[in-house]
């Protein structure tokens, strides 16, 4: 999970989305480097079929690919088959309700998506409790952040970092950070949250979790751009393309944000730049990010 990487709820912050280390499809992927990610999930679904534990796992990693990139109709899509299953592994369960809360939130099915938002808050309570992982904790913060209460969430939050300070885990600290930022960001202090950003892109900058760093440049960048420092802004948006694939739909997003801070700025030759490299016949945006792109289309032809 980027965990809150995977906050698809904050559309207008890159979705900052949680991503949970359960079901991390980055770091599984990483074991080859001759196929690409969701190629080799699809291959190693089809040989675990024997092994239903497997099989069950690398199912996980192929929600998560899908969440990290967006690919709701994708998610839905692989979830859906599973939401009337009981017998499945508890892990596997949890997974299933966390992705498919959020990815209801998502499409505009919030009442159906606090069904299974509870759901996931039963299954991490119990999880949580049974082995105290600190990811857990933070995934828990994650749900309360989206379907619940944003103060019991830092609370979690901070209770973590206290308790597991010592955590070696870069993903544990990206997560951790990036979830409290996401708060920060809806309170709209914006330079605790620069703060926040901030940490979590120094845990993940050195590792090989391209994506997570594609993300965390992002929040960090949205963080500034929130506060108004467009220079910032701009410098970490166009490090996140460093790590961003061809097809991500965070090429579009992030020349979006660019567009717009260079029409903040009051240069509109670079806000068109950037504005004319997002084909929105091929992109996907959500709500949020639609409508910014009608308007600063609209802003760039007068």
């Amino acid at each position: 999970m980027r965990i809150f990487l995977l906050l698809s709820i904050v559309a207008i912050s890159f979705n900052a989305l949680a991503s949970e280390n359960y079901s991390d499809h980055e770091a599984f992927c990483l074991q080859q480097s001759q196929q690409q990610c969701l190629p080799y999930i699809k291959t190693r679904l089809n040989d675990a079929k024997r092994n239903p534990a497997d099989w069950y796992k690398i199912k996980t990693y192929e929600f998560d690919y899908y969440y990290d990139y967006q690919q709701f109709d994708n998610l839905f899509a692989a979830i859906t088959p599973f939401v009337k299953q009981e017998h499945l592994p508890g892990i596997f369960k949890l997974q299933m309700y966390y992705y498919y809360a959020k990815t209801l939130n998502y499409i505009g099915k919030k009442e159906e998506a606090k069904v299974y938002a509870a759901k996931a808050f039963s299954q991490l309570d119990g999880i949580y409790d049974a082995f105290g992982d600190p990811l857990r904790l933070v995934e828990l913060a994650n749900l309360h952040y989206v379907f619940g209460s944003k103060k019991t969430a830092m609370r979690l939050l901070i209770d973590a970092e206290q308790r597991f300070a010592k955590n070696n885990d870069p993903i544990f600290h990206l997560e951790l950070h990036v979830n409290k930022a996401h708060i920060y960001l809806n309170w709209q202090q914006y330079e605790q949250a620069i703060r926040s950003n901030l940490m979590a892109y120094n845990a993940i900058k050195h590792t090989n979790h391209h994506a997570k760093i594609v993300l965390a440049s992002g929040n960090l960048a949205y963080s500034y751009h929130q506060n108004k420092n467009y220079k910032e802004a701009i410098s970490y948006y166009k490090k996140a393309f460093d790590f961003t694939e061809p097809q991500s739909i965070y090429q579009a997003i992030y020349s979006l944000r660019l567009a717009q801070a260079h029409w903040q700025t009051g240069n509109m030759a670079h806000a068109k730049k950037w504005l004319s490299r997002i084909d929105r016949n091929t992109t996907d945006f959500g709500k949020g990010h639609a409508a910014l792109y009608s308007k600063l289309q609209q802003a760039l032809i007068e």
